[in-house]
Order: structure tokens, then sequence, then C-alpha cells
């Protein structure tokens, strides 16, 4: 049985993966001391430090990953920060490229930024406890007026409310300085109309779309010059996406069996008999003005569920869209009928769980 991921700094350097998730820590340390992410200084009266801690995870390709993750919850607004927003991939862009890339033989290719976040500078003053792990002699001690040292944070860090609109905004510079220009339709889009080279935004993960296998070295070269990156190669998975992409037939499979395999296991319902379709039609599901109450577990579960298919459903399985639809109509306070139904799109899935959307070239 696989080793859990661990939760803890000392979990990780204790356990029997330890030498990897030791490599993984270490090379985050070396990320952040190379791009100066903080300075010490002593706490202003009128402030307070937000806390951090050590996330571990091990990727779907086997890599081993440490992050140090700010406590942003406890930001407060106004003061550690002002706006938080930042565009993100649609699902209709990556379905467009890749149909796009089907029909004119296009490459397609997966590109990770390295700590992407680490390249965007902060504009406000956010204070970080000193992180677990990490040996400062002066972090033991306090200023002469008795105020603790802490990190001040000169780069954003996973955790941040404002770290993904920071890492937007710098690399939105980085596509302009080299003559593309953002689609008015999603802003995670960005087209070198010139070269014809297509850059599709995920926060650090990017779809690469050029004609030839030339242009996607030269963006890449670009990409290297300026962050830290992983070439992925050709695009296998993308935002939960399985994608098979035969060029020599011209034709791309999109589907989420991974995705669906584990939210059917995290809701029990792996084992449970499949059904044909996603709904009952004798089953009419409404809102009674006599209340049946069903558990706060229950309901968190609802809701969970409900959410899970829907990120599907906006996908490759357009085929649940009516069921999930009605469903996520009584997240808020769902009775037992509504929960059968939700059990129900499930055991559908559970039916058809290498269906998806099929692209192919028609010439």
């Amino acid at each position: 049985m696989e080793e859990p991921e661990p939760n803890s700094l000392t979990e990780a350097l204790s356990g029997s993966q330890q030498v990897k998730w030791e490599q993984a820590w270490e090379l985050e340390l070396h990320s952040l001391a190379k791009n100066n992410t903080w300075v010490l200084e002593a706490l202003p009266e009128d402030r307070t430090a937000i806390g951090c801690r050590w996330l571990f995870k091990k990727k779907d390709d086997g890599r081993y990953k440490a992050r140090l993750v700010a406590k942003g919850y406890s930001q407060r607004a106004g003061i550690d920060y002002q706006e938080t927003y930042a565009p993100v991939a649609k699902f209709t862009s990556i379905r467009l490229l890749l149909a796009l890339c089907c029909e004119r033989d296009w490459e397609v290719h997966g590109i990770d930024v390295k700590t992407a976040f680490l390249n965007s500078e902060l504009q406000e003053t956010v204070y970080m406890e000193i992180p677990e792990g990490i040996s400062v002699p002066a972090a033991r001690m306090a200023d002469t007026c008795g105020r603790p040292i802490v990190c001040q944070l000169l780069k954003s860090i996973n955790g941040l409310k404002q770290s993904p609109r920071a890492w937007y905004g710098r690399i939105h510079q980085f596509f302009l300085s080299n003559s593309f220009i953002r689609c008015e339709s999603d802003h995670s889009l960005f087209i070198n109309y010139e070269k014809q080279v297509i850059l599709l935004l995920y926060v650090d993960d990017l779809v690469l779309v050029a004609p030839t296998q030339a242009l996607v070295n030269w963006i890449r070269t670009k990409l290297s010059e300026e962050f830290d990156i992983t070439d992925l190669g050709e695009l296998r998975t993308f935002l939960g996406l399985e994608i098979e992409h035969n060029r020599k037939q011209r034709t791309v499979f999109l589907s989420e069996k991974k995705y669906i395999t584990k939210i059917l296991e995290d809701h029990g319902m792996k084992d449970r008999n499949p059904v044909s379709t996603p709904a009952d039609p004798h089953v009419r599901l409404e809102r009674t003005s006599l209340t049946i109450g069903v558990s706060e577990e229950e309901r968190r579960g609802y809701q969970s569920a409900v959410g899970s298919l829907m990120y599907e459903m906006r996908g490759t399985r357009q085929d649940l869209a009516y069921a999930v639809s009605k469903v996520s109509q009584y997240s808020t306070n769902p009775d037992p009928t509504q929960l059968t139904a939700v059990k129900r799109v499930f055991r559908y899935r559970a039916q058809t769980p290498e269906k998806g959307l099929y692209v192919t070239n028609r010439d």
C-alpha cells in the first residue's frame, strides 16, 4: 500500500520516503533563497504576522513536490492585500484549441512554470512567521524593543490571497513583450498573430500551440530565459482532462476517467450498482414545505458531490448537464430524495467511465 502524503515537515522527514521528500523540501528552500523571497524584520507594533506551513504532494507523473504555503485566510483586506482576482483558462478554450490542433495538425505542448509565484513582486507589505525548519539565529531573538523577528515578504508565495493576481500581471507583461495579444473573450488566452503561436494559461500551467516544432522551440526558449520551467512534452493531461492526440489519424479524445474514479472513491460510490441514465424519469425533484432534514455531514457531502459533478460536466461530460443542473438547485438544504438523485448520477458515471469527447478532422 502506498504511503500517504505527509501532513507536516516532521512526517516528511521521518517516513519511508524521507529521502525523496527531503530533496523536494531542499529544492523549495533553494527556490525561496534564489528569488530573495523575504527579508527578516522586526514586526511593527500595529501589524500581525500571518502563519505558514509546508505542503507535500506527489504528482501524477511521480514527482515529489514541497511548497511553502502562507495561511492567507488570516490576511486582512486593505492591509495585507488589495485586489485578488486573476483569470484562468476556460474549458471551452482548451477544447477549441485541441480541435484546432486536430484540424490543422498543429503541435500542442505542456509547460509548467516552477515556483511561478516567486517571480512576481508584492505591492503590499506582508509579514509572515518564520517557516518551520529554517534555522535563523536572529529569528530566536527579539529586537531591543521586544518585538519578534519575522519575514517581510518581497515576493508572492502560495497561499497569499493576491499571489495569483501578482503572477498573472507578471506573465502578462512577458506575453506583451513578445508580441502576444490577449484575447478579449478569454483573458487567459494569448496569441502571437505573426507567428501563429497560441498560449493558454492556468496559473502556472501553460498550453502551447504552434504550427511547427520550430515555433514551439522558439517560445519555449523565450520562456526558459525568463522563468524556470519544466517542458512536459506533448500535452497529455490538463485540468483533469486526459488527452489522447492521434496525429496520424488527426483525432483527439478527451476524458476524465481518473478524476471520476477518484470522486467515486471519495464518495463511497465506486462499487454501487450502475445505471444507464443519469436521472430517474419517474422522480420529480422539488422543494417541499415540509422539510425533511438531513445531517450536517450529509449536507456537506451533497455539496461536495454536486461540485465534483459540475466540474466534470463542464469538462467532457455534457450528458450530465440536465441531471446536475437539477440536483444543484438543492445544495443549501437537500432532502433524502435529492441525496438519492445525486447518487444516481454517480452510478451512471460508474457505468460509463470511458466516455468523453471525440474530435476528428472531417477532411
